[in-house]
């Protein structure tokens, strides 16, 4: 028999299995790795031999460590990945950053969400073995929702970027966050490290791109530049730049980092 679900709803009932995955993963269960991993390989989903994707987060949650498991492992997250909407604008092949870290957002939860697994029994999963396609369909909307909304966000500061650029230099004064004698301090990095990952996408990127020496703009059509790679004007390179290190001064200022 499958090992049980864990998380319950609301009102206290189990999450359970749809029978036929249960029946599946009977079925598969003690076949030989060779035959497992051959089958975990099928597609499309009307191949002969197809294991469901939940079956597929069964077996992967249940396998001892071991090359076997790192192989289905591969397989699942292959799966995840087929789920993910593309990175090209519809007519395009200019990719969306915001789509972008979309997809990285997804794979990347699900993948957090094995280790955990794997290092303790976490609940968040089951849903998985009670309906895949839902539970990477409700991560999308997640995702989704945080990241249209923090491009929505740049792009409503950015319609004003000579005046808010303004507010936001004199806001910032003259913090560097990536001042070499604070950078020396283990646990001003790390925090750093937080604070950075608190900013809107566009934010965190130029602030990246800014900590590893890349220029804002170049005369040099061979250097790769801050502007270039986002694709947006220096004005609002140097604005949401601006801004990044306002609210990353805030936020090492309340966590007693910064004075």
């Amino acid at each position: 028999m499958a090992r049980p679900l864990r998380k319950t709803r609301l009102d206290g009932s189990p999450y359970f299995r749809r029978e036929v995955v249960e029946d599946e993963i009977r079925k598969i269960a003690n076949l030989g790795e060779p035959e497992l991993e051959r089958l975990a390989a099928i597609w499309p989903t009307s191949a002969p031999g197809f294991v469901s994707p939940e079956a597929l987060v069964y077996l992967v949650r249940n396998l001892p460590p071991g090359v076997h498991r790192d192989n289905m492992t591969g397989q699942l997250l292959g799966r995840v990945r087929r789920r993910l909407p593309p990175a090209t604008h519809a007519g395009s092949q200019t990719e969306s950053l915001t789509k972008m870290n979309i997809r990285d957002d997804v794979f990347h939860r699900f993948v957090d969400l094995l280790l955990s697994d794997r290092a303790e029994y976490d609940d968040r999963l089951d849903y998985y073995e009670v309906n895949f396609y839902q539970a990477i369909a409700m991560a999308r909307i997640d995702a989704s929702t945080r990241h249209w909304t923090h491009e929505n966000r740049s792009e409503v500061l950015g319609s004003d970027e000579e005046g808010v650029s303004e507010r936001v230099q004199v806001a910032a004064g003259s913090y560097d966050p990536f001042d070499a004698d604070e950078l020396d301090k283990k646990d001003y990095r790390l925090m750093l490290d937080d604070a950075i990952d608190t900013l809107p996408e566009l934010q965190r990127r130029i602030v990246e791109m800014w900590r590893q020496e890349i220029p804002i703009e170049s005369n040099d059509p061979a250097v790769d530049s801050i502007s270039k790679v986002l694709g947006k004007s220096e004005k609002t390179i140097r604005t949401h730049r601006d801004k990044a290190f306002a609210s990353l001064q805030m936020y090492l200022v309340r966590k007693g980092k910064f004075r």
